[in-house]
């Protein structure tokens, strides 16, 4: 390997395991033999691709330091994601210093490092950046490319190494198959097959991915979170498939995919009226004032077992809120409700204040939808669906039924890292029923344990 590219040697940094040095070796010849080809790696979520990506620079910086030139480094933000880049590459290029020598000591200025006359300058991808004028002589590097949009990054990033004609590699894990770094892929995975059957003496790939299983096999607490994640959400959940399978799921980009539909399904029949013995929780979404905005949807379910199950729905639309208020709070009373969570966000907080004054503080919760509230509902759904602990009744044919289940097919979600989602519904539509439905599986996690009636024992 030092032969072909001694920087690597110089560059490889600690605790690196076999296949992040495979492919940062592979890389680094790839970018010799050839100039101006764009290259892609493709790792499971927290697998250390960043690494191999800090490796790499360090690398070409070494090797770069007495003829010069600049490596562009960008990723979806500057703040923080550009700067741990900038960090990563800072501490391989510490540790490598007992290596290369005081010949190669490298220089950090802002979001520059410097070894020698080359240099690799730290950029955010965002497109409220401005980013206009550099250029990358060495390599052109995209972490987390999959977030980087890809017309703004043809516009503003490609450009900078045309005149040089200098090598680019992206990085990341898979979504829906159309982003930026996905559509790379493909061209690369077709490339290589096609040099890969001529049998090329020296052939090497353009595309480089690693399964989650054999970074389970380096690491077997790795291996073990993954499984639980599995577990957790589904094997076919978008969010799993994009993050540690690589792939892009059949109705990617969707809030619940097609095994999460099939599991909602229930075969109990829609309700009009309590049964005697069972509890009962709702949750209420406030939609707008106006006969075309959204509706207001309160979402009866009965807890059995700590399942919930959803038995009846009612709807307003163009009410006078007052109405709503009066109406739902008899409707909770009829049907004993132990546990309603009322959407407080924005125009709804004074109409959840209302039914805490009619029904009681010990009854209503008010909920307000923000990104990281929001964002736990949605996994809360998709986990109770996954587990079989959310139910809709059987669907009657009924505007309800037909409209709850248009949103759920189209409701979108898009995930942020692997531990945020945000969800909506698209463009001309309404997820008032989906979140009407969330606040209500909600209510079930807030009732605890039924209270049983203890009387005195009769005096001897």
């Amino acid at each position: 390997m030092a032969p072909l590219f001694p920087g690597l040697t110089a560059a490889r940094g600690p605790h690196l395991r076999d296949y992040q040095v495979a492919t940062a070796a592979g890389l680094l010849i790839g970018l010799r033999r050839y100039p101006a080809a764009t290259f892609t790696v493709m790792f499971p979520r927290q697998a250390g691709k960043n690494e191999v990506s800090a490796v790499v620079v360090a690398a070409l910086l070494r090797t770069h330091a007495k003829v010069g030139g600049t490596v562009v480094v960008c990723a979806p933000t500057l703040h923080p994601q550009a700067e741990i880049s900038e960090q990563r590459v800072r501490r391989v290029l510490a540790f490598s210093e007992r290596i290369a020598g005081s010949a190669g000591v490298a220089r950090a200025e802002a979001n520059r490092v410097t070894v020698g006359r080359a240099s690799a300058i730290f950029l955010s991808a965002s497109p409220a950046a401005h980013v206009a004028g550099h250029t990358a002589s060495i390599a052109l590097i995209g972490d987390e490319a999959q977030d980087i949009d890809t017309d703004w990054f043809n516009r503003q990033f490609r450009p900078m190494a045309a005149s040089t004609g200098a090598p680019t590699v992206l990085f990341g894990t898979a979504w829906d198959g159309e982003t930026l770094l996905e559509a790379a892929a493909e061209a690369n995975r077709a490339r290589d097959a096609a040099t890969r059957a001529r049998r090329e003496e020296r052939w090497s790939p353009f595309h480089f991915q690693v399964d989650w299983e054999e970074v389970a096999a380096a690491n077997p607490r790795y291996g073990e979170y993954v499984r639980h994640e599995r577990e957790r959400l589904g094997r076919n959940h978008p969010l799993f498939l994009s993050q540690y399978e690589l792939v892009a799921a059949q109705g990617a980009g969707r809030l619940f995919g097609p095994d999460h539909l099939a599991l909602l399904e229930g075969d109990h029949i829609r309700l009009r009226g309590p049964l005697p013995g069972e509890r009962y929780v709702a949750g209420i979404d406030f939609g707008g004032d106006g006969a075309g905005g959204d509706a207001t949807v309160l979402t009866i379910a009965r807890v059995a077992e700590g399942r919930c199950e959803v038995v009846e729905h009612a709807t307003w639309r163009g009410a006078d809120f007052g109405r709503v208020t009066g109406e739902v709070s008899e409707i909770c009373r009829a049907w004993r409700i132990a546990r309603l969570v009322a959407d407080a966000t924005g125009l709804g907080s004074p109409l959840a204040d209302e039914l805490v004054k009619t029904l009681g503080e010990h009854l209503v919760e008010r909920f307000v939808f923000t990104a990281g509230s929001k964002s736990d509902l949605g996994f809360a759904m998709v986990a109770a669906a996954r587990m079989a602990g959310l139910r809709l009744y059987r669907d009657d044919g009924s505007a309800d039924s037909t409209a709850c289940w248009r949103e759920l097919r189209e409701c979108r979600a898009r995930f942020h890292g692997h531990t945020r989602m945000s969800w909506e519904a698209p463009a001309g539509l309404h997820d008032d029923y989906v979140a009407s439905l969330a606040l209500c599986l909600r209510a079930v996690g807030g009732i605890g344990a039924p209270r049983v009636a203890q009387g005195r024992r009769p005096a001897d």
